[in-house]
């Protein structure tokens, strides 16, 4: 096959559509990694119906960052997050989550313990959502 004949020409592009195909696979998130991250942030907002908040806090960090190591090491690619739908996403969550959070302080203050569980649960359940959908952005946007 001679390199400036047709034949050399598809053949490379269907090598570079193989690649293609092979690192879209590998900066594919790990499906366990939105639900570690929404379990995380359930369990941080029901942490003030089980008392000291400085440790809820330190061990929501530190199970933030060895997942995030963890999603890493077995990606074997780190992509930035970027673009404006990105950012608005992420600003919506922290919104969201923070709320939950003040929730379930007022649903304590109100001594209705047991009813942490709701707004835990709806923390857990849109962060695994945006977590999702942040990451589906960020590839878009990296592939771009």
């Amino acid at each position: 096959m001679e390199p400036h004949s047709p034949e050399h020409a598809s053949a490379m592009l269907d090598q570079l559509r193989d690649d293609r195909v092979r690192l879209n696979a590998m900066t594919e998130t790990p499906w366990w990694v939105p639900i570690a991250f929404g379990l995380i942030t359930g369990v941080w907002v029901a942490s003030p119906a089980v008392g000291d908040r400085t440790v809820g806090y330190t061990m929501a960090l530190v199970s933030v960052a060895v997942l995030v190591l963890l999603a890493r090491r077995q990606m074997g690619v780190k992509l930035r997050i970027s673009g404006a739908s990105v950012w608005v996403l992420a600003v919506i969550w922290l919104a969201i989550t923070l709320t939950a959070y003040s929730v379930a302080l007022g649903l304590i203050s109100l001594q209705l313990t047991a009813w942490v569980a709701a707004p835990a649960l709806a923390a857990a359940a849109v962060t695994a959502g945006m977590a999702r959908s942040i990451d589906r952005r960020a590839r878009a946007a990296a592939a771009s």
